[in-house]
């Protein structure tokens, strides 16, 4: 009997071995994700948009990780301690209007966050960001944006990148849109927040269809809190990233003239400023 229950006391011995050594292992996992998904920034740092993502002359690469932000690190000591930051629940993302004005609107949701936004914001100070990595041939009007910061709608905007508004579709580079947004009970009804973000066309190449297609990527969304009571002599905002799941692509069909009507087009152009200048001078000549 002793020697018969050895083999099964010894498969015991080492499940159980196993079992302690793959729960040891997932620790550092845990934290190590857990680091990824938030850094530290001071609050003398308006935006992260310069920081957060690369901005080259043709096209905007992948963003960063938080852990890799020059500021991250020793900044964060004491800062996330005993914080329940609200999880994101759902986010949507629609392309309203028509034509060559329309807006991005975003419904962000944070799940049975009932008792628990009204902790965190009795706590801590906070702002979603949200990030928009335009595609080429849409861009956002600074000045429009700004006019939103002052009727309170954002409490901040800012826009890297292309900023020109007259260039072509052919002649411009992307851009990319950095919103911040007012954490607060009366702006988070039932824990839902509506955004909406007018973008506009560029003139597009010319195209037989008539039209010319772009899509936009899944946004980057983001908490920056702190809490409300800060130490003398330091303010540092927390930047969680909120870990969003990847949204349907937004498709923008641009309404684009056709090659084939070009010579016709330029044609009645023509003729059109040389009657209008012709009349002009006459006018100027007779009376």
């Amino acid at each position: 009997m002793a020697v018969a229950g050895r083999p099964c006391l010894l498969a015991v011995a080492l499940a159980a071995a196993w079992i302690s050594a793959a729960a040891t292992s997932s620790l550092p996992e845990q934290a190590g994700r857990s680091q990824k998904s938030t850094s530290c920034i001071p609050c003398s740092r308006t935006y992260i948009g310069d920081e957060y993502l690369y901005t080259f002359t043709d096209q905007l690469a992948p963003h960063r990780g938080l852990t890799e932000m020059s500021d991250s690190g020793e900044l964060c000591k004491g800062l996330t301690d005993d914080v329940e930051v609200p999880a994101l629940s759902e986010l949507h993302r629609q392309l309203v209007g028509e034509g060559s004005h329309r807006r991005l609107v975003y419904s962000v949701k944070f799940g049975a966050c009932q008792d628990a936004m009204v902790n965190f914001l009795d706590g801590c100070d906070a702002h979603l960001v949200i990030i928009e990595k335009l595609p080429n041939g849409v861009f956002a009007d600074p000045f429009e944006l700004q006019h939103f910061v002052e009727r309170k709608v954002f409490l901040d905007v800012a826009v890297f990148g292309d900023t020109n508004l007259e260039l072509p579709s052919a002649l411009s580079n992307r851009s990319t849109v950095e919103i911040h947004f007012d954490f607060r009970p009366s702006t988070s009804t039932n824990c839902n927040i509506v955004i909406d973000l007018p973008l506009h066309a560029r003139y597009p190449p010319l195209d037989a269809s008539g039209h010319a297609t772009v899509e936009f990527g899944s946004p980057d969304l983001l908490l920056r809190y702190r809490k409300k009571e800060i130490r003398s002599g330091s303010c540092v905002w927390a930047l969680k990233d909120l870990e969003a799941a990847p949204v349907e692509k937004a498709v923008w069909r641009i309404p684009c003239g056709d090659e084939a009507h070009m010579g016709f087009v330029s044609s009645v152009t023509f003729l059109s400023a040389l009657v209008c200048s012709m009349s002009i001078v006459l006018a100027a000549i007779v009376f």
